[in-house]
């Protein structure tokens, strides 16, 4: 059985198949600059391959018993996002799991509407990570946008996430919380804190 993980960042668990698209990867293993460069406190673990969902995973067709992503569905634009759940759905097995979790723009939302301080719109714009300080200037900028990756390009609800697993073909859609998987092995990816106050979702393949 293999279990699947796209966006893992530096959380690599050796039990699962592990991917990220960011160009760091290639520029922490490259001979000799590779060994001085890297963009983060931490390496990159190096079970952690480059790959990328929207364009497909090297991962056989209805081979995975379970895929997960964590904070990475909101980096993709809308029709990147339908690609990446038809090419989930294809990796899983009939039955297989589909967990996730994404900002959730419903609480983000509440905050602001909430809210009496007059930098409301600004916190809000910061929470969703949908607005700029300043707009990037210069190769060095550009090049550090690049290598980021951080920009939302699109925000999630419930209903709205729940639509577009069921437009894909998932099933068993629910809203789901920290660990309440069914499946075990959930467990060795899921870290409580990117769950808070966040929107986790779980599914399966027909």
């Amino acid at each position: 059985m293999s279990y699947v993980q796209f966006g893992c960042g530096h959380d690599a668990p050796e039990s699962w198949l592990n991917f990220d698209t960011s160009p760091t990867i290639i520029l922490e293993r490259l001979p000799v600059f590779g060994k001085i460069y890297s963009k983060n406190d931490a390496r990159f673990p190096a079970n952690v391959r480059r790959g990328n969902i929207v364009k497909g995973l090297p991962v056989a067709m209805h081979s995975a018993s379970g895929v997960y992503c964590s904070h990475t569905l909101e980096h993709l634009a809308l029709e990147e996002f339908r690609t990446a759940l038809r090419q989930t759905k294809a990796m899983l097995k009939p039955g297989g799991y589909f967990r996730l979790v994404v900002p959730d723009l419903a609480y983000s939302i509440g905050r602001y509407n909430d809210s009496d301080s007059p930098t409301a719109a600004h916190q809000f714009l910061e929470e969703t990570m949908l607005g700029r300080h300043t707009r990037p200037r210069g190769l060095g900028a550009l090049l550090k946008q690049w290598l980021g990756g951080s920009e939302h390009y699109w925000m999630w609800d419930y209903p709205a996430m729940a639509h577009e697993l069921n437009e894909a073909g998932f099933v068993e859609i629910r809203r789901a919380a920290f660990g309440d998987s069914p499946d075990p092995r959930f467990s060795e990816v899921e870290a409580e804190s990117r769950w808070t106050d966040c929107l986790g979702v779980e599914c399966r393949a027909p």
